[in-house]
Order: structure tokens, then C-alpha cells, then sequence
């Protein structure tokens, strides 16, 4: 039985699939190369998210000095004894010049300082706990895009695998081994995966175009990566990885200064029952003439009246503002309170959530570690010789085509598997980082 020119369109098939799955992606000019801290770095510095919590912490720490200053000073200028008969304040007969100052009593000046430093505080946590989560969604983004292009990779040498087998299935055909539905299915089979081939590319570009978006650039920048595993396996100790967490980790000190905070809103509660104050100054100048009298020394009785010109004269005013109303203070104070102790309850709910968080967070790399080593030890050296025993037995008529590509399909599942069990182990760490609120497997500059 001969088929060549079957054979003919079979190849000119094969090199039109292999072809095809090796141009899915255009070749792009001097891409920058870029290391996983170089990624990282970018993305934490330039992130506007990043960006927009460190300016609301600029934002908090500027107004401190206004809620510590003294109220701004009062000026005016009265005139009085406007004659009726016009509405010409040029024709009064008394101006008052005026300067008045109100004062706050400064323990309160002193209160309202410490809860907005506290404030600025909190502020500046949520830009470190923010540096962290980018941190984190940056390292995963990064090894997701690792995974997408591996995955590229082994779906084309699989491709390959299936071309050969392809080739493998028209011979046993032209010699009457096998039926024809055979190479109709490694050419079916064939097509398929460059299907998935187109699918794992658009991956890739997705992926890519993420980290982009993490780094705050376009997403259509160019630029190309270092494969890097960076984690050591899990052998962490859960208690001091506890400890570092609630300890140290930004949005716990971000609550705990809220604590403080709300500590300084109850002595600022109490200290609204003292008082506070306001002086001012005027000068007076008054048109009106005074009225003198005059007594003749010689004549006791008789007595003169003159006009006389009014002096200027000065006026000082100290006024006290005294807080009496009793229940309007009682209730400023237990506001105050009821709030520290939602915050203090919050606190510990944080605590809680964390110690949580990075139990979890270890129990699932550790999990993804287990996987990657029964993957290597195991999976692959068993799907490998799963594949070479089936060709083998495929070329001596031994086994039917669907034991092959099992086999292939097999072979290719087991290493994505192994490459994603890697990946997955890189982002439980990074999961595991941002935990704990801290970078652990990395140097350079970091959140």
C-alpha cells in the first residue's frame, strides 16, 4: 500500500503547524532585559496607588503645625454715632481700631497634636502596607508570566512530539499497520495543539501586560525578564514568623496608632472642660467735642463752659469662654472612651486576622513545596517512560495511537506541572511576605 502523495501533504501540514507555533509572538526589538528586584523596585516606587497613599501621607503630615497653631488674629475698625441722617461712615463721630486674639487653652493645642501625629502615623503605615500588597501582586504577576511563557515553551516541544508521532502513524499506514483513522488523529491532534499554543500566547501577553501595569508604565512596553526562584523551601518557624507579623507588620501599626490616637481623643475630651480665652485691643478716636467747665477763681459763682477736643483712650477686653454645660462634657468623654475601646477591640481582631493569615498563608507553601518535589521524584520520570515505552511499542504494532497520545498529553501535563507547582510555591511566599509585612527572600530596596 503506497500513500505519497498523502505523505506529501502530511509533511507540508507539519511544517505548516510547526511553523505557525514558532511565530506566534513577534520578535521585539532590544527588549529590556529586567531582573525580578529591578520589577519589584519599579513597581513599588512608581505604582500610583503606591504613590497616592505616600502623598496622603505628606497631606496628614502638613497639617499637624495648623492643628497646633493659635486661631489667626481679629482686626477691625468700628465707626459709631453715624448721624442719622446719612449713611456716610466718614461721618461718625468715634472710630475704634481693634486687634483680638482667641486662645486656646494649649494642654487642648497639645492634645490635638498628638492624635494628628498620630493620624500622619496611621497614614504612613498604609503606604508601607500598600508597598507591601504591590510587593506581593508584583511577584505573582511576574512568576504567572514565567508560567505563561514555559508553558509556550513545552506546549511547542509537545507540538513537536505530535509531529513526530504524526510522521510515525503515516508510515505505520503506507505499510498497513494501522488504519487511516490513526494519522487522521495525530493530525487532528496536531491542529488542537496549535490551538492551544495561540491560547497560552495570548496568556503570555496578558500577563506581561500586567506587570506593566504593576510597574506604572504602558502596557504595551517591551521588555523581557530572568527566570529567578528565589524562595528557599518552608522550613520557617510559625512562631517567629507570628511574632515579626504582629509586631511589625504595617496595618498593625497602623491600628495600633489609631490606639494612640483615640487615647489622645479621651485626654482631649477631658481637657474640653477648661477654658479658653480672648483679648483684645482698641483705640478710640472721637469728632465729638467735650464739654469743660471752668470756675473763676475770684467768683466761685460764676462758672465757664468751654468745648474741648477728646483725647484718644485705649480699651482692653479679656473675655473667658467657661465650658458649664455639665452633660455636653460628660458626653464628649464617653464618646471618646466608646471609640478607644472600638479601636482596641479592632486592634486585636487585627492581631487575630494576621496570626490567621500567616498560618495559612505557610500551610499552603508548604503544600505547593510537597508537589514540587513529588512532581520531580516521581511524576516526570514515570511520565517519561510512560511516553518512550508507548512509541516503542506503537512502532511494533504493539499499542493503539490513543496509548501514545495519552502518553504526550501526559508527558507535557506533568512538566506544566511541575513548572506551575514552582510558580505556585514562588507566590504562596510571596502571599507569605506580605503576611508578615515584610520581604523575606529578596535584597535591594524594598517596601
Amino acid at each position: 500500500m503506497t500513500s505519497t502523495p498523502k505523505a506529501g501533504i502530511l509533511r507540508a501540514f507539519i511544517v505548516f503547524g510547526i511553523m505557525l507555533a514558532t511565530n506566534l509572538q513577534p520578535v521585539l526589538a532590544e527588549e529590556q532585559t529586567m531582573t525580578l528586584q529591578e520589577i519589584v523596585n519599579t513597581a513599588i516606587t512608581n505604582n500610583p496607588a503606591v504613590v497616592e497613599t505616600e502623598k496622603k501621607w505628606e497631606e496628614k503630615s502638613s497639617r499637624i503645625p495648623i492643628v497646633t497653631a493659635q486661631p489667626n488674629p481679629k482686626i477691625g475698625i468700628m465707626k459709631d454715632d453715624i448721624p442719622t441722617s446719612s449713611l456716610n461712615p466718614g461721618k461718625g463721630m468715634m472710630t475704634e481700631f481693634s486687634i483680638s486674639q482667641e486662645i486656646m487653652n494649649p494642654s487642648k493645642l497639645k492634645a490635638m497634636g498628638k492624635m494628628a501625629e498620630n493620624e500622619a502615623s496611621m497614614t504612613k503605615a498604609g503606604w508601607g502596607e500598600k508597598q507591601v500588597e504591590i510587593y506581593a501582586q508584583t511577584k505573582q504577576a511576574y512568576y504567572d508570566y514565567l508560567y505563561s511563557k514555559q508553558a509556550l515553551v513545552i506546549g511547542k516541544e509537545s507540538q513537536q512530539l505530535m509531529g513526530q508521532l504524526a510522521k510515525l502513524a503515516q508510515v505505520n499506514y503506507s505499510t498497513g499497520m494501522v488504519p487511516l483513522q490513526d494519522t487522521l488523529k495525530a493530525q487532528t491532534e496536531f491542529s488542537q495543539m496549535t490551538i492551544d499554543l495561540l491560547n497560552m500566547a495570548s496568556m503570555e501577553a496578558v500577563a506581561k501586560a500586567k506587570i506593566n501595569n504593576l510597574m506604572g508604565r504602558s502596557t504595551n512596553t517591551a521588555f523581557e525578564v530572568k527566570e529567578e526562584f528565589t524562595a528557599p523551601p518552608p522550613n520557617f518557624d510559625m512562631a517567629a514568623l507570628i511574632k515579626t507579623a504582629t509586631e511589625g507588620k504595617p496595618s498593625v501599626t497602623g491600628m495600633q496608632y489609631q490606639v494612640e490616637m483615640a487615647k489622645n481623643g479621651v485626654d482631649l475630651a477631658k481637657k474640653q472642660q477648661l477654658p479658653d480665652f480672648e483679648v483684645s485691643l482698641g483705640y478710640k478716636k472721637n469728632k465729638e467735642p467735650m464739654i469743660e467747665s471752668q470756675v473763676d477763681p475770684m467768683d466761685p459763682m460764676n462758672t465757664t463752659l468751654m468745648l474741648g477736643e477728646r483725647k484718644p483712650t485705649w480699651k482692653i477686653e479679656i473675655m473667658a469662654m467657661i465650658p458649664i454645660w455639665e452633660g455636653k462634657n460628660k458626653a464628649e468623654i464617653k464618646a471618646a472612651k466608646a471609640s478607644l475601646e472600638a479601636s482596641q477591640a479592632a486592634l486585636q481582631n487585627m492581631k487575630n486576622m494576621t496570626e490567621l493569615d500567616v498560618q495559612m498563608t505557610l500551610t499552603d507553601a508548604q503544600a505547593t513545596w510537597r508537589q514540587i518535589e513529588l512532581y520531580k521524584n516521581t511524576i516526570i520520570p514515570q511520565a517519561e517512560q510512560t511516553y518512550q515505552a508507548a512509541v516503542v511499542g506503537y512502532t511494533h504494532g504493539k499499542v493503539d495511537l490513543m496509548t501514545v497520545l495519552e502518553g504526550v498529553n501526559t508527558l507535557r501535563n506533568a512538566k506544566l506541572g511541575l513548572y506551575k507547582a514552582k510558580t505556585d510555591y514562588e507566590k504562596a511566599a510571596a502571599n507569605l511576605e506580605k503576611a508578615i509585612g515584610k520581604p523575606l527572600f529578596t535584597s535591594g530596596a524594598q517596601p
